[in-house]
């Protein structure tokens, strides 16, 4: 007779999840576009809390009654003039001073977003509710569209968890981001991001066609469309010598794409010159328009810096130390640490860092151009052991943001430092 046998052995029963585990569940289980639209929507309510605070102690001036509150501080600056144009449209000459120096005009200002807002006045709402309406829209859509391009990019070179995590950190840093207010009030960033990313996903994917168009649209957004451009002639310039290494000639219907995205994106550059020249008969209206905001009355390449370096650091240490910041930045954009990023996204933030020191002044507004080289902000995350990093930016962006407010969007009668 047999022995009797043991009874089998039963796992013990899982211990329930706490909350916080399942709460993390239910997140990670998401769509990563309704993940990044969440923390979008938490960072511009920060951002409106920090636009109220900071209305309380908004000074009274033509822009802004007492007791400004936070419809009032949406049309500060910049936004001024998009009402403007979005109102009265533009001059149709370019306003001269008492000398027959240009003054300072909406022909300065880009027009799709202010039209975008035009158009949704006619449903009742204020000029300043309508251009911020647009900008966190299409703020929105550009962080969706930022999480989507550096995913397509890291995994290309990169296992699929560090791509996300690379992703991830993009499209946070980008809501987040000290000058991030401007993607809800009437300014230009949030289209003109929209548009970027858009492009750069079509770039990627060879949609060339529609890629075109998107050029031509944000050559209406904001001045641009000259380093972008740059990006198309390296992109098609590498996937020429691809070919050739493959003995594949390009057809002549995709070459005939190519040309036509080649011509659209240099073309984008000289749309908004060339308008403001039919508007007005002046050839140079943009440019001279420009020159009233500089220092000298007019746009001198690359000059600005050079004397702005020596202001503060003197004759020779300023220049010395200022070409060794732009070769040190491109050395290491050029360099294997961010090859990750691909030769498209790697371009774009090149050519647009020597874009603007060929032609911007350094001023305080250069933090807010700043904001268009979000792919750099897809490499904090690439390090799993270093699992703080991007709290730690966050945190910090978000303290250097009360201070941006603070210090830039409120204004001080009766002249300040602008955005």
């Amino acid at each position: 007779m047999s022995a009797p046998r043991p009874p089998a052995r039963t796992r013990p029963a899982p211990a329930p999840l706490r909350l916080r585990e399942r709460l993390l569940l239910r997140w990670l289980r998401l769509p990563a576009a309704a993940r990044v639209l969440a923390v979008y929507a938490l960072a511009r309510l920060f951002s409106a809390a920090v636009l109220v605070e900071v209305a309380r102690f908004q000074e009274p001036s033509a822009w802004t009654p007492q007791g400004a509150g936070y419809s009032d501080v949406l049309v500060l600056w910049d936004a001024t003039w998009y009402r403007s144009i979005a109102e009265d449209g533009y001059p149709d000459a370019v306003p001269l001073g008492p000398d027959g120096s240009p003054q300072q005009s909406e022909l300065a200002f880009y027009p799709l977003a202010p039209l975008l807002a035009r158009a949704l006045t006619a449903t009742g709402l204020s000029f300043g509710w309508a251009g911020a309406l647009v900008s966190l829209v299409s703020g929105a859509a550009a962080a969706v569209g930022v999480h989507a391009l550096l995913h397509r990019a890291l995994r290309r070179r990169l296992p699929e968890a560090a791509a996300r995590r690379g992703a991830w950190s993009a499209a946070v840093l980008l809501c987040v981001c000290p000058p991030s207010p401007v993607l809800q009030v009437p300014y230009t960033e949030g289209p003109a991001l929209a548009l970027l990313v858009a492009f750069l996903l079509l770039l990627q994917r060879q949609r060339y066609l529609p890629a075109a168009a998107v050029a031509l649209a944000l050559g209406y957004t904001r001045p641009v469309a000259v380093p972008l451009s740059v990006v198309v002639a390296v992109h098609l310039l590498l996937r020429a010598l691809a070919g050739r290494r493959r003995g594949a000639a390009l057809g002549a219907r995709e070459a005939l794409r190519c040309a036509v995205l080649l011509g659209a994106s240099g073309a984008a550059g000289l749309l908004w010159p060339v308008t403001a020249w039919l508007l007005t008969g002046r050839r140079d209206a943009y440019t001279a328009t420009m020159g009233a905001w500089r220092s000298g009355g007019e746009v001198v390449w690359l000059q600005p810096w050079w004397g702005v370096s020596q202001h503060v650091l003197g004759a020779v240490a300023g220049p010395v130390l200022l070409v060794a910041a732009v070769v040190a930045y491109a050395a290491w954009l050029l360099g294997p640490r961010t090859a990750v990023l691909g030769a498209e996204l790697r371009t774009w933030c090149l050519a647009y860092v020597g874009y603007l020191l060929l032609v911007l002044d350094p001023f305080t507004s250069l933090f807010r151009y700043l904001v268009l080289l979000f792919p750099l902000a897809g490499l904090v995350g690439l390090h799993p052991r270093r699992r703080g990093a991007l709290g730690a930016w966050v945190v910090g962006s978000l303290a250097l943001q009360v201070v941006w407010t603070a210090w830039l969007w409120r204004f001080s009668p009766p002249a300040d430092w602008p955005p």
